[in-house]
């Protein structure tokens, strides 16, 4: 459903490309308000410094200019939100007709048992510019199978089946 966006080209590192642009994207637009944000601070404190023999005015409040900086951080806010909860549902749809690999977590190791018989212990070999498919369980505590390259990382619960799938580049 959403592993195949218009949006996002299906190359090798979808999933990493995705989630560093929206990472980047994060960093930009908050290193921007936090510049305007200090620019407008030391051009209040320099207008508005405190001088003598004047007196204070009270400063009236304005609607529009208060539901704009309202209005703006929410819009920003929830484009943040969408981008990852897209992405999140494109990480968590396995598409169709991924290699399926049977996973069991073990105390020290990791067992990997492909559809056509192959088994491996701490280290699986797929398939490259295939998309895989884990059915992941664990035998006996909480384990973490994580991916840097591709940016994903997934727990292993006992007694519990989580899926999990990749592009292999």
């Amino acid at each position: 459903m959403f592993s195949h966006s218009p949006f996002w080209p299906d190359t090798a590192s979808t999933t990493a490309g995705r989630v560093d642009a929206l990472y980047i994207f994060l960093v930009l637009v908050s290193a921007i308000m936090t510049a305007l944000i200090f620019a407008t601070l030391i051009v209040f404190a320099i207008k508005f410094r405190k001088r003598r023999n004047r007196p204070a005015e009270q400063i009236e409040g304005s609607t529009i200019l208060e539901i704009t900086w309202s209005v703006i951080p929410f819009a920003v806010f929830l484009a943040f939100f969408v981008w990852g909860a897209v992405i999140f549902f494109q990480e968590r749809t396995p598409p169709q007709d991924a290699t399926e690999v049977y996973v069991v977590a073990k105390q020290w190791m990791w067992k990997f048992e492909h559809a056509s018989g192959q088994r491996e212990i701490n280290e699986l070999h797929v398939p490259m510019g295939r998309d895989v498919k884990l059915l992941m369980t664990s035998q006996d505590v909480i384990h973490s199978f994580y991916v840097p390259a591709f940016r994903i990382k997934q727990d292993v619960l006992p007694g519990r089946y989580t899926t999990f799938w990749f592009h292999a580049t």
